[in-house]
């Protein structure tokens, strides 16, 4: 029941994120540093900061009682994820919602998944058991999908002369690139950040929600780089007037809750993957791609629904919806590795 529980939470964060980018659609008359700037406060701020105030009992005096090293390494996987997560909106701009996620989140889940197991010696151990293997498989099968998924941008830019629709899949494949590398990097900061999660769990925090100070800590890195960069543009494009005015007052306030609707929507993939990481127990290391998995399937579906793939062949399209289906099975694949895991316990 738990690992089904689990699961259905994984689902549900994977839904939120890939549904995240969606309210762009709406902001009109805004530079995206300004938009990026608003959406990141709401996401990486004042939520994580809420959750982290209502989930643990003293957060500060539990924080306060953490070494600084683990502070400082958990923070500084934030700050690259940041990165990554400033490369990754830059991407979706390029090459669209549908492939600029289901790139960068291919990435992400085989990185994520492989990158801590090896890292913490244990790929020897995991290799000797078929939970191991199906899990390796699957991160192959993930690096496959890419590939498809890849071929499928590229017919696509040759068929619709992508540059002079908005999207330019070159720039946008390495910035996808860079994206799921460094956005990998969050996972390795929940790792490190587990003795906050265990502290606020001392304090009487529910294990439910005792991810959450992990969460605060390390999206505070990521709000510093993507506060940085909004900022720097602000100036040099003499954006900071965005935040005053977009066109007309409607405007305004549409674009202020379209970015803080992104925001949350963003966020509200940790809250659940944060539950997944309680019931998921100690084989939660299949949580991330999982949760990318339906990342890709929910980004896509949207992709579709905007008409990104408009207008290209049936071939095309087919080279794209597998890419996807390989990216999906892959991620199923972890959840079987999960359970085989817990069976064999």
């Amino acid at each position: 029941m738990n690992l089904i529980i689990g699961l259905s939470m994984l689902i549900l964060g994977g839904i939120s994120a890939g549904s995240s980018y969606v309210p762009l659609k709406g902001i009109k008359g805004w530079a995206w540093e300004s938009l990026w700037a608003v959406q990141g406060i709401v996401a990486w701020l004042l939520l994580p900061l809420l959750l982290a105030l209502l989930a643990t009992p003293h957060l500060f005096a539990v924080l306060h009682r953490i070494p600084f090293s683990t502070l400082a390494v958990t923070y500084a996987f934030g700050f690259l994820w940041g990165v990554g997560g400033l490369a990754w909106g830059m991407a979706v701009r390029y090459i669209g919602l549908a492939l600029g996620f289901t790139i960068a989140t291919g990435f992400l889940s085989s990185l994520g998944t492989l990158v801590p197991i090896i890292a913490s010696g244990r790929i020897t151990e995991v290799l000797a058991t078929p939970a191991g293997k199906i899990t390796l498989v699957s991160v192959a099968l993930s690096l496959v999908g890419i590939v498809v998924c890849g071929k499928a941008g590229m017919r696509r830019d040759k068929e619709r002369q992508q540059g002079s629709a908005g999207f330019q899949f070159k720039k946008g494949i390495l910035i996808a690139f860079a994206a799921g590398v460094l956005g990998a990097c969050f996972a390795f900061g929940i790792s490190t950040g587990d003795p906050i999660r265990q502290q606020a769990i001392a304090a009487g925090a529910s294990p439910v929600w005792a991810a959450s100070p992990v969460f605060f800590v390390e999206l505070l890195g990521g709000i510093t780089v993507n506060l940085l960069y909004s900022v720097v543009m602000n100036r040099r494009n003499r954006t900071f007037s965005d935040y005053r005015r977009a066109g007309d007052a409607g405007t305004l306030r549409s674009n202020y809750a379209f970015s803080a609707l992104i925001g949350v929507l963003w966020y509200l993939q940790f809250v659940f993957y944060g539950m997944a990481a309680f019931y998921m127990g100690p084989y939660s290391f299949t949580n991330w791609s999982i949760h990318m998995s339906f990342m890709v399937v929910a980004s896509n579906l949207w992709g579709y629904y905007f008409k990104e793939w408009k207008g290209v062949s049936a071939a095309t399209t087919r080279w794209n919806a597998t890419g996807i289906i390989i990216l999906v099975i892959a991620g199923i694949m972890m959840g079987v590795a999960g359970a085989q895991a817990a069976i064999s316990h």
